[in-house]
């Protein structure tokens, strides 16, 4: 009531006057019968004329600036006491479904530097060609980093035009926890791609070989060197990772000369066994002494004869034929007793070659270098592997999910999927819009969990960076984005340093092959801890986008003010100065005392740098807050205050409503 009136308060003020004026007129009419006010008409008459015209004005003014007085001191120490802040509601919330371009939302933005409610909030956004640059979400146990951060933003990411086969986003899900997986299940199953989560777990159908890809053996040993280094760190003396690195590479390269396969139990059987390893040799010797042709003859046709039973023969993959290696011998007797048969090559002769070379290579490793080391130092090398390696032998369902049998990737011998379902390559994955989610928890053995996952994670940021070229080569068709998500990142990150993998090399390039990476970890001082030197440094600057929630750890506060920067503001200083004239010592109170004294003060000011955000403000962070370091993807936004929603809340109602109601 009282804010409306003096909203007004120049047409009361107007209002009073008038009436006021009115009734003192009439009340109190001018004295003109007063005998001086009478002289002054007689000789003066437009000075009388002056003041009578004045007193009446008088009468109207006077009451009209002692009202607007009133009023004024009754507008500012009355009516702002009753005055509700005008609040805007947020904006409003375009559903995941009805997006056409892929964005996430961090949560709403208020004062950018002060905490507190605004009055015109707004959604802080992130577009599309900045989240190909990655998000790091750093905050403490507790702080809602899980629920207010990565499943909000992984349910944006995978719900973004999930009804477009050619643009839905792929992905792979990484975390320790165990219950990361299912929520992203929920999530796909709720967007309509209940069919594009594929997960690899003890207890899924999906079988996966690490050594199963297209790499060399050399590549192969020394990804399993790199994450040795990174799992138990790295010696002084480069000997035993070098010694290790080449032993496991011949392993599996005598492998993918005989076999065409290997698996992680077959190299740790052979490379514990000296045994082992010669019997392959001679295997391979075997092998290689035969021609590169086979003469095949129809199964039934050699059970009706014995005139062929002096060869060595064996059944083909299908049982309908059997072979035995080609002489003329065999041709002969073979022509003689009217037998059809056909001569086949094995493998081209190219290939042949090739892989003849490459076995003279592992016995002239075996015969010149490995069997002229010293037993004691072979038996240091072969422990150095042994203890990650053996992994994968003492746990049934670890080796039958993570070493299956070469038959699991033959359609032929494994129709019925008896062996398990081998797992596609990512890089198909990828193209089909599938999501792979690693589920096993670092609960069931730590060092097994972070060892597949890592060798998981490499394996995929392979397949993305070969997709590269072809972003180049489609440029009217656009590739579709591709999500990596890592919950408790510490227990995954690895860095190369001056190795050419690691984390911070692929994060530097998966911009170009249109990847989202979103990783959260409960502090810095985590990271840096899992990390060898100074390489979180620079794994920090391939992550653009930073989401810091409350930080409990002085480091991690400390680099988060460091990384949000300073601001170079004006810093007042006083100065006051006393002097006295005729100065002496007081004998009453023995302190100095002057008969005239001045003092003066000063006050200047200078340039001071000052945190935007100081270390104590993350400590201090409540929950679902948050310090954001926002980056678009072409230019990098300064730090703001952040409200997050976590997923369980209305994502319309405002943070602050939410805090009131008791929600958060």
């Amino acid at each position: 009531m009282i804010r409306a009136l003096v909203a007004h308060r120049v047409l009361l003020s107007l209002a009073c006057s008038a009436i006021v004026g009115t009734m003192g007129v009439q009340a109190y009419p001018f004295p003109g019968t007063h005998p001086l006010l009478g002289l002054i008409d007689v000789h003066r008459p437009v000075v009388f004329a002056g003041v009578a015209y004045t007193y009446t004005a008088l009468w109207f003014s006077t009451p009209f600036v002692l009202s607007s007085i009133v009023l004024s001191f009754v507008y500012i120490f009355v009516a702002r006491w009753d005055q509700a802040p005008t609040r805007r509601p947020l904006p409003p919330y375009l559903p995941v479904a009805d997006r056409e371009d892929l964005f996430v939302v961090l949560g709403e933005q208020h004062h950018a530097t002060r905490p507190g409610r605004a009055s015109a909030p707004t959604w802080l956004v992130i577009p599309e060609r900045g989240l190909y640059t990655g998000m790091l979400i750093v905050g403490a146990i507790g702080s809602g980093k899980t629920s207010a951060c990565m499943y909000p933003y992984v349910e944006q990411v995978l719900g973004s035009r999930a009804t477009d086969p050619a643009r839905k986003a792929a992905g792979l899900v990484l975390e320790v926890k165990g219950d990361f997986c299912l929520q992203v299940r929920n999530m796909l199953r709720q967007q309509g791609r209940a069919d594009d989560y594929i997960e690899v777990s003890l207890d899924s159908p999906y079988r996966y070989n690490p050594l199963h890809n297209d790499l060399d053996a050399y590549a192969l040993a020394y990804g399993i060197a790199t994450l040795m280094t990174n799992l138990f760190g790295r010696g002084k003396e480069p000997f035993w990772q070098q010694a290790s690195t080449n032993l496991v590479k011949f392993v599996i390269l005598l492998h993918q000369v005989l076999d065409d396969y290997v698996t992680l139990f077959q190299v740790y059987a052979h490379v514990i066994s000296v045994d082992k390893l010669r019997a392959k040799i001679a295997e391979g010797d075997r092998v290689f002494s035969l021609p590169n042709h086979r003469l095949v003859v129809e199964k039934t046709a050699f059970v009706r004869t014995s005139a062929l039973s002096a060869w060595t023969w064996s059944a083909d993959d299908t049982g309908e034929t059997v072979w035995t290696a080609w002489s003329a011998d065999v041709e002969a007797a073979a022509r003689a007793r009217q037998i059809p048969y056909q001569v086949r090559h094995v493998v081209s002769a190219a290939r042949w070659a090739d892989k003849m070379a490459r076995f003279e290579a592992v016995k002239r490793w075996f015969d010149d270098d490995w069997t002229r080391i010293e037993p004691k130092l072979r038996t240091s090398i072969v422990e150095g592997i042994s203890v990650f390696l053996s992994l994968f032998d003492d746990n049934p369902r670890v080796k039958h999910t993570f070493c299956p049998p070469k038959e699991t990737y033959d359609p032929v011998r494994n129709p019925d999927g008896r062996h398990g379902t081998p797992l596609p390559p990512l890089a198909t994955l990828i193209e089909q819009g599938k999501v792979v989610a690693l589920n096993f928890p670092i609960a069931m053995n730590p060092g097994l969990a972070r060892a597949l996952g890592t060798m998981l994670k490499q394996d995929f940021q392979r397949a993305v960076l070969n997709r590269i070229p072809q972003t180049a080569a489609k440029t009217d068709h656009p590739l579709r984005p591709v999500l990596f998500v890592c919950d408790e990142y510490q227990a995954f990150a690895t860095t190369g340093e001056n190795e050419p993998s690691g984390d911070e090399k692929f994060f530097s390039l998966a911009r170009q092959a249109r990847c989202v990476p979103i990783v959260a970890t409960q502090s810095i001082s985590s990271l840096r801890s899992a990390l060898t030197g100074e390489s979180w440094r620079t794994l920090l600057q391939g992550l653009r986008t930073k989401v810091f929630l409350t930080l409990s750890d002085d480091f991690s506060a400390q680099m988060a003010a460091d990384l949000c920067g300073k601001v170079e503001r004006l810093k007042p200083g006083y100065t006051i100065t006393e002097a006295g004239q005729d100065a002496r010592v007081s004998m009453l109170t023995g302190r100095p005392a002057a008969h005239k004294t001045t003092v003066s003060a000063a006050k200047t000011y200078s340039l001071a740098y000052e945190y935007v955000f100081q270390p104590k403000v993350f400590a201090e962070l409540q929950n679902g807050q948050a310090v954001v370091l926002p980056y678009d993807g072409l230019n990098p936004w300064p730090p703001t205050f952040c409200y997050l929603k976590p997923h369980y809340l209305d994502v319309q109602t405002s943070y602050f409503d939410h805090v009131a109601a008791g929600g958060l």
